[in-house]
């Protein structure tokens, strides 16, 4: 009996550590991830993103949004979550284009429309979205307690894959 009260002792105390933990992001987080992709797209005129990242950089919340330009390839604009102040802009210049496949014009869904259709077959915080170079955005959210990988189709919204894993990330 007093094996079950301790092991029931220390799964409440991670449950309510981990409540906490999501807690303290909510609050520590001021920036929504539209208001970051408007700062990022402002930052570099002509831009459109391709990525958002919820991360955590010395010690504090930052969006990394990586975006498109028309002429000078991908940049990364880095920006307080807290402050929406931009960090830095690094010039990436790689070659991960959108492929043949996947044209702009074939790009039906925008971002905030997948974070939409994701947030609405499933309730949470998106911590990280990226439009595959395949022709659909990869997903990823924080859900009771659990992180969820979607995978919603750029063309027509449809999620093509959802899976459910544990929540390991080390944000809190």
């Amino acid at each position: 009996m007093k094996k079950k009260l301790v092991v029931l002792g220390i799964v409440g105390a991670v449950v309510l550590g981990g409540a906490v933990g999501v807690g303290a992001i909510a609050k520590e987080t001021e920036v929504s991830f539209s208001k970051a992709k408007e700062i990022a797209t402002q930052e570099v005129k002509g831009s459109h993103v391709k990525e958002l990242e919820l991360d955590r950089e010395n010690g504090k919340l930052v969006y990394e949004v990586e975006v498109e330009g028309t002429q000078d390839g991908d940049s990364e604009v880095v920006i307080n979550a807290t402050t929406g102040k931009v960090i830095r802009v690094e010039d990436d210049r790689d070659d991960d284009r959108i492929n043949s496949q996947t044209t702009e014009a074939s790009v039906k869904i925008s971002i905030d429309q997948a974070i939409s259709i994701a947030t609405k077959d499933t309730p949470g915080k998106i911590v990280e979205i990226e439009l595959d170079e395949d022709g659909y955005y990869e997903i990823e959210m924080k859900h009771d307690g659990k992180e969820v990988e979607m995978e919603v189709s750029a063309v027509d919204g449809t999620i093509l894959k959802k899976e459910f894993d544990d929540d390991n990330d080390d944000l809190r």
